[in-house]
């Protein structure tokens, strides 16, 4: 293809690209000649004042709401101004939403957004909404990706960040129940400990001992199974093992020579001694 039909099919996309706006703009734009950042213009103011209309028609039905009586409002709402309940429901809320003096100041950036994302995001609470109009990144998003989405896209991202919410909230709740529970449990058990009477106490102890006691002879039982393998060994192969078998008899006789000097124990033990704790109680009733 040569140069010359080249330009004259861009002179000719030219002509009916600007017949084409001539035609548009005669019957949309009151004859006026185009221009993009002036239409651009128009259209937010266009929005802004479609917005403020939306309050007024809330102020509306919010004034019809409270002069009439139960269920006559729903038929005026429907069958008067052919909207439904639901939807006069929503403009209500909103209305009263951007009545207070921090919301009027955030109106201005969120009412670029539209009617509909502005109802969407009537969901979140007040200081979510100025803080996203203050330029803040609330749940992931900022007032630039809320223009950017479509309606479906921010409905599906708020009801995911309800989720998230939800389920970090139950997380928590359920912690504290537990933590609750447990506190309550222990608060139960301690409130119910006593302390113990010296007797009771006493007792326990000469278990213990007794327990003890067989556990240490159990022990030294073995040493005569010992013994005895190392007196057939030594008979057998000609070793003696009489020194290594005096050497651990002695250190346990040793090791309990030490106890007995360090309790100035005697070595028969009484009788018909009678243990003091038993008589700890009595004591101290006579006192």
């Amino acid at each position: 293809m040569s140069q010359e039909i080249i330009e004259r099919e861009v002179v000719a996309n030219s002509n009916h690209a600007a017949m084409h706006s001539v035609m548009v703009m005669e019957q949309w734009g009151n004859g006026e000649t185009y221009n993009e950042a002036t239409w651009v213009e128009r259209a937010r103011q266009a929005a802004y004042k479609t917005m403020e209309g939306m309050f007024e028609l809330g102020r509306a039905l919010i004034v019809l709401k409270e002069h009439t009586e139960h269920g006559r409002f729903r038929a005026l709402a429907e069958q008067e101004l052919g909207i439904h309940y639901r939807e006069a429901a929503r403009l209500m809320a909103a209305t009263q939403r951007f009545a207070t003096p921090q919301m009027q100041k955030a109106a201005p950036k969120l009412l670029v957004l539209g009617k509909s994302k502005l109802l969407e995001l009537l969901v979140e609470e007040d200081i979510t909404l100025t803080g996203l109009a203050d330029g803040e990144e609330v749940n992931g998003m900022t007032l630039d990706d809320v223009d950017r989405m479509t309606v479906k896209e921010l409905r599906l991202a708020l009801r995911e960040s309800r989720d998230t919410a939800e389920a970090k909230d139950k997380l928590i709740a359920d912690k504290s129940r537990k933590i609750d529970e447990l506190a309550e449990k222990l608060t139960k058990k301690q409130g119910s400990l006593k302390e113990p009477a010296p007797a009771d106490v006493g007792s326990e102890l000469a278990m213990q001992l007794g327990s003890l006691e067989v556990g240490i002879r159990s022990q030294v039982s073995r040493l005569k199974e010992m013994f005895e393998q190392m007196s057939a060994h030594g008979a057998a192969h000609g070793f003696d093992h009489a020194p290594a078998m005096v050497g651990s008899l002695n250190q346990i006789i040793r090791d309990c020579e030490l106890l007995r000097e360090q309790f100035a124990l005697p070595r028969e033990a009484p009788t018909d001694a009678k243990p003091v704790w038993l008589d700890g109680d009595s004591n101290s009733d006579g006192e």
